[in-house]
This record gives structure tokens, sequence and C-alpha cells, in this order.
């Protein structure tokens, strides 16, 4: 049976978009990009965890990694939060397309 961290036990659905290959970075730190959606005290959070090194090229610029909460729902619009979710995960062709839409919208959302 596969452990599930305790943060991760309230996530309703999450995609990640991009991650290093292990075969080709198999001692180095993970670096990823992805989408979750998760329910909260008091409604759900759309969230956007960017996790690049400073010189990776995708995405906009002047963007850091971190947690960014791009979109909260009340407690009565579970479907409308995971709609948003799985739109933004999926908004575009490629994974380096898809980075863009989500670091424009962190620009906007608040950094955690």
């Amino acid at each position: 049976m596969d452990y599930i961290a305790e943060t991760k036990k309230n996530h309703l659905w999450r995609k990640i978009v991009w991650q290093t290959d292990p075969d080709l970075n198999p001692l180095g730190p993970a670096r990823y990009v992805e989408v979750y959606c998760c329910e909260e005290s008091n409604g759900y959070a759309v969230w956007y965890v960017r996790r690049l090194t400073k010189d990776d090229a995708r995405g906009l610029a002047g963007v850091d990694s971190g947690d960014y909460l791009l979109d909260f729902f009340g407690k009565h619009s579970r479907d409308d939060a995971l709609e948003r979710a799985v739109l933004l995960a999926n908004s575009a062709a490629t994974p380096d397309a898809i980075i863009g839409v989500l670091d424009k919208l962190a620009t906007q959302g608040r950094k955690i």
C-alpha cells in the first residue's frame, strides 16, 4: 500500500504538468510543476506548485518557484473547483505552454 502524506490527504485532484526525468537526473532534486485542487476547512482551493530552478527557461521570467493560490471556491462549489483545476492543468498543448499560462496566473495569485 502506498503511503499518503498527511498534507496530501485533502487533495481531491492533482496533475503533474512537468517533472524532471529521474533517469537523467537520478541524484538531483526533483523539479516539477503541478496543479491540484484540495478541500480546505471552508471551501476548495486550486493551487499551482512551481518547483523549477532559477535558470530554468520555462514559463515567464521573474516568476519564482513557490506555491500559488490561484482560485478559491465556497464549500458548495466542489465541482467548480475541480473543473477549474482540470482546465488549468490542460490549458495548452505542451507542458511549457501550460507553465506559461500558470505563471501568468501566478502573477495575479497569492504566493504562499
